[in-house]
Order: structure tokens, then C-alpha cells, then sequence
């Protein structure tokens, strides 16, 4: 293990204060109904499937798990196609643990992680930092949010380990493009390991949006990162996995502990992979829900960047928190955007069409204020 003081661990990232609760809106606002439109999470819940196969693994609760995942690796293998194996799967308790594994295996004190902001940079810094590296920022450009290839290849030096993209971005909602991945992959040096983030991909509908599994094939030096909290629905079970060469998947497989993952996790997993009507019917509703709410956001005037994802970014005509406070007031919880360094900006998740009413409806209001 590398040198790091306690102090060094901790900076920026103690036990953090609970972010606010339903019951606390309700409390402080006399509300009866909370929306949750900050977190990005499935307003259509979770697949009838998932939920009987978790039931049904509660009878085995008193034995351990299977100590292998590779059940779940070959689920996704199956569902992935083009010649992807269980081999090519690794397996993280969440999205988040996936990208984690990876930073404790290929960065350590020294080290230098170029990452593009506003992005997921809670998580990209964390993981970092934690061990000993440094988080070098090619932002994204001020305006439109596009991906600044040139700058991140001209900030690679001999330190660099990782090279960080969210794709599509949070919290922007824009996209890297094929374009922009082919110029990065086809300069990237040898000692550097490109990270993509795609926990949104499901909501993607562009023709520019990168084929990223075929550099995987192609044995490029690239870990592509999904979760299940999105899509899927299940953000309350914490469940990811990433897709790199089989040489990638199987050293960052060793950080596993024995049972990484418990029998319910195991079996809600395979279920949801296996049922892919499911994620169509949710990616549908997703869709629709976003056309209709930038058609109001049009009509409102308001100022967005065209979403990839299942948010929207907006600007907003008050400080950042002080909107989302004013969205609270009639039990509507948005994310600020202070952290992101976006003090004018508010992302707001879809979420059921009553939701999706409310918040418009709220809007309005608000912008009646002005």
C-alpha cells in the first residue's frame, strides 16, 4: 500500500451529511407528495421479474451466495452479443465500486487522471485522490459542453494512468462523439488506459454516439463502465460491471473479496438482464417524457443543453440553490448545480408524467417571478 496519510485519505470527503429527504420536504414544506427528480433514478420502477426472482432468493438467505458471479457475467454476455464473453465482464457493487476497482489497480500515488468538467467529478476525484494521484481538468468547453479532445491528448504526460469520459456526461446530458473517441483512441500512448463512462447509454439516440465495445474488441487499452441503477431500476440493490479486454476484465476481477455479491444481487441481476422488454418499455416512456418536456421548455423559453440521457440541464434565472428551494417548496426535489461549478444551472431528472407536469407547472410560476 502506498504512503498516504490519514489526513490525505480524508480531505474534501468525511462522512457526508445526508442529502435531503422526502420526510424532510414533507416536514418543512406541509406537502403531502415528494418527487424525486434529482436523482436521475427509473419513475417507472423496477421489472415484476427482478422483484420475483429477489422473493424467491430469500428462501436461501442462511447459506452463502455463489462465490462466483460468473452466472451473472455470462447473463450479460448473452444479452451483449458481437463476440463478448463472460471473460470480458467484470463485476463491481455498483457502477461506482466498478470504476473504484479499476483506480485501485491501474493508478497509485504519483499519478496523474485527466478528467473534463462539470462531470461526475464527486466519484473521478474520490477515486483519485484516494490513491495519491491527481486529478488533471481539460474542461469541457464553457459554452456547448463539447469534449475537448485536443486538450486532453495535449495534457497527457508521463504520469498519466487513466483518462476519465462520461458518456453521455452528467451532469450536461451531451455526448462524445465517434469522431472525438476515434481522434482520442487512435493518439492515446501505450501507458495510459482510456475510462469510459456510459452508466446513461440506454437513452442515447444519435447516429454521432460512439461504437466504443469495438475498440474493446479490437483489444484497445479501454474499460467501458454500465450500472443498473438507471435503466434498469435497481439503484437500491448497487450493481455494475465493466466490459474491457479479457487480460483487463480478469486482473480487475482479482480486487473481488470472497461473495462480492450477495444471492439477492445475483438474482435480481441475471433477471433484469434477461428481461430487455422491460428496459424498451422504459427507455420508450424516457423518450417520450423528454420530448415533451424540451417541447415546454421551448415554449417557456428556457435555455437547455440537448440531453443524451434521462435528465436535462437548464438555466436558471435564480442562484442555482436557490431554485432548487423554490422547486422544494411544492415538494419537487431538482440537483443544484453549485458543485459543478454551474452556480446558473439546474438538472432535472424525468420522471412520471404527473412529475413531469408538476415541475413544468412550477417553472412557470417561477418564471413569472422574474
Amino acid at each position: 500500500m502506498t504512503n498516504i496519510s490519514l489526513q490525505k485519505l480524508r480531505t474534501g470527503y468525511e462522512r457526508q451529511v445526508p442529502r435531503v429527504t422526502n420526510d424532510d420536504v414533507k416536514r418543512k414544506y406541509g406537502v403531502d407528495k415528494v418527487y424525486r427528480l434529482s436523482q436521475n433514478e427509473n419513475p417507472l420502477g423496477t421489472s415484476p421479474k427482478v422483484i420475483e426472482a429477489i422473493q424467491q432468493a430469500t428462501q436461501t438467505l442462511s447459506a452463502y451466495p455463489n462465490y462466483s458471479d460468473i452466472d451473472f457475467r455470462t447473463a450479460i454476455a448473452d444479452i451483449t452479443g458481437r463476440g463478448v464473453t463472460p471473460d470480458h465482464i467484470y463485476t463491481g457493487m455498483s457502477g461506482y465500486e466498478a470504476l473504484e476497482i479499476l483506480m485501485r489497480g491501474y493508478v497509485k500515488e504519483g499519478d496523474e487522471v485527466i478528467v473534463s468538467t462539470p462531470t461526475f467529478i464527486s466519484a473521478y476525484k474520490k477515486t483519485t485522490t484516494l490513491q495519491g494521484a491527481t486529478v488533471i481538468d481539460v474542461p469541457l468547453n464553457h459554452e456547448t459542453f463539447e469534449y475537448n479532445v485536443d486538450g486532453v491528448l495535449d495534457a497527457i504526460t508521463p504520469k498519466t494512468k487513466v483518462i476519465l469520459l462520461c458518456n453521455p456526461n452528467n451532469p450536461t446530458g451531451t455526448i462524445i462523439t465517434d469522431q472525438q473517441l476515434h481522434t482520442l483512441m487512435t493518439n492515446v500512448p501505450e501507458h495510459v488506459m482510456v475510462v469510459s463512462d456510459e452508466v446513461y447509454h440506454h437513452y442515447v439516440d444519435r447516429v454521432d454516439y460512439p461504437d466504443s465495445l469495438q475498440y474493446v474488441l479490437d483489444g484497445k487499452n479501454l474499460v467501458l463502465l454500465y450500472s443498473f441503477s438507471k435503466a434498469y431500476g435497481l439503484a437500491g440493490l448497487r450493481l455494475g460491471y465493466g466490459i474491457a479486454r479479457p487480460d483487463i476484465a480478469d486482473y480487475l476481477a482479482s480486487f473481488h473479496r470472497g461473495f462480492h455479491h450477495s444471492s439477492l444481487t445475483l438474482a435480481g441481476g441475471i433477471a433484469a438482464v434477461r428481461d430487455q422488454e422491460f428496459i424498451q418499455k422504459v427507455v420508450e416512456f424516457t423518450r417520450n417524457e423528454m420530448r415533451w418536456l424540451l417541447a415546454e421548455f421551448d415554449r417557456l423559453d428556457v435555455k437547455y443543453w440537448q440531453p443524451s440521457a434521462n435528465f436535462v440541464l437548464f438555466k436558471s434565472p435564480y442562484e442555482t440553490r436557490e431554485m432548487a428551494e423554490k422547486f422544494m417548496q411544492v415538494g419537487i426535489l431538482v440537483r443544484p448545480q453549485h458543485k459543478s461549478g454551474l452556480h446558473d444551472c439546474v438538472r432535472v431528472s424525468i420522471g412520471t408524467h404527473e412529475a413531469n407536469q408538476l415541475f413544468i407547472q412550477r417553472l412557470e410560476e417561477i418564471l413569472e417571478t422574474v
